[in-house]
């Protein structure tokens, strides 16, 4: 998996069980250490088996080229039941021109 800046980036992962068994869920995207990006589940879209976030161009931006970031999901139904998905390497690269594209 990869980002690239100043580009959307979409994501789909598998929940151990439907994401509406579930009353939380957390995205996290770190890179260097520090959490750059967190979506929770008003900020994502389910079915039965998938979550999908969406990153906008700005939020792609705030990651650096050439250095690695990471993902991890989250879920909680219950106090033990709280999975958390392995931390999933990301590779980013630049983009060309990172200008955010569509504004005014």
């Amino acid at each position: 998996m990869s980002i690239k800046r100043a580009c959307s980036y979409q994501a789909t992962i598998k929940t151990p069980k439907a994401p509406s068994t579930y009353s939380e869920i957390l995205v996290t995207f770190q890179q260097d250490g520090a959490n750059l990006i967190q979506k929770t589940l008003a900020d994502l879209e389910t079915d039965e088996t998938y979550v999908t976030v969406n990153l906008t161009q700005e939020e792609t931006a705030l990651f650096t080229a050439s250095l690695p970031a990471y993902l991890q999901i989250r879920c909680y139904a219950e106090e033990y039941d709280a999975p958390g998905s392995k931390v999933l390497p990301l590779d980013v690269y630049p983009a060309l021109d990172d200008q955010i594209l569509g504004g005014e």
